[in-house]
């Protein structure tokens, strides 16, 4: 079952993912964004089939995993839950822009400044979680000081990353309670910022709630993992079953409620069967 679950999850986002790569009226800042999500989640997948495959074989073979692979196995969670959270904050920022400062959105938010905003998330996120690889870990997982998480993490880089998580979720929920002001106090106003940059009625209103479904699942995913890192227990692997689901159910949530995204995935098949325009 867990197994298919980490199936599901590349193969669900790995569709809009393709959709916005092909698809030229997809090339726009959000959807730059919310690619970079779906790479995250895509990648949470594949870790997923693999641990899931790896823990069968450990079974079979009634052996335990080495300390490397268990140690590639946290950086690998810790590279994709930061990006997936720092991921989430630029988009959030850039809906908070393009929904409070709709009239200047065209020229400050552009698709180069959004990929450099890419870059600087993975640039982030991977040297964070690859701080116990260069020296940052602990020599044993039973010394004083030190989780057994990741074949041995010191408290103190637990508390980084817990802290980094907190920093980005906390930055998300203000822009998003900055969305929602805005949105209540000036409709009029934002529905002639939309008119301005071309966007349809009511686009504002169903990004900015869509983000905050999409943030609602991330904090149920991995908030609780996080946290848990500092103390973990036999139950700790429940927690990832949290965090793949939540990458299994942010396709869903794409097509759901973004139009766009799902006409541009049936055109995916519509063109694979000769179909497409």
């Amino acid at each position: 079952m867990a197994l298919c679950v980490g199936v599901w999850s590349v193969v669900a986002n790995s569709l809009p993912l393709a959709a916005i790569v092909k698809y030229e009226q997809l090339h726009t800042p959000v959807y730059i964004l919310m690619a970079n999500l779906a790479v995250s989640d895509v990648l949470v997948g594949i870790q997923f089939v693999i641990r899931s495959i790896a823990l069968l074989a450990y079974k079979s073979t009634q052996s335990l995993p080495s300390n490397t692979a268990v140690r590639l196995s946290s950086t690998s969670t810790l590279v994709f839950g930061m990006s997936s959270a720092y991921g989430l904050l630029a988009l959030t920022a850039e809906r908070y822009w393009f929904i409070v400062h709709g009239m200047t959105y065209v020229n400050n938010v552009d698709n180069g400044k959004c990929k450099v905003v890419v870059l600087i998330v993975w640039v982030w996120s991977v040297l964070l979680g690859m701080l116990p690889n260069f020296g940052w870990h602990c020599a044993s997982p039973t010394e004083e000081g030190c989780s057994p998480t990741g074949g041995g993490l010191p408290h103190g880089y637990i508390v980084l990353i817990q802290a980094s998580i907190v920093i980005a979720m906390a930055g998300i929920i203000l822009l998003n309670t900055g969305v929602f002001w805005c949105l209540w106090k000036h409709m009029n106003a934002i529905a002639d910022q939309q008119a301005a940059v071309g966007a349809e009625s009511g686009t504002s209103r169903r990004s900015a709630i869509t983000i905050v479904i999409i943030t609602a699942m991330f904090l149920v995913g991995w908030l609780p993992a996080i946290i848990k890192m500092a103390y973990p227990t036999e139950a700790s692997n429940i927690y990832a079953v949290f965090v793949i689901l939540n990458s299994a159910i942010n396709p869903i949530i794409y097509g759901f409620r973004l139009s766009e995204v799902r006409r541009s995935v049936v055109r995916l098949f519509a063109n694979c069967s000769g179909n497409g325009n």
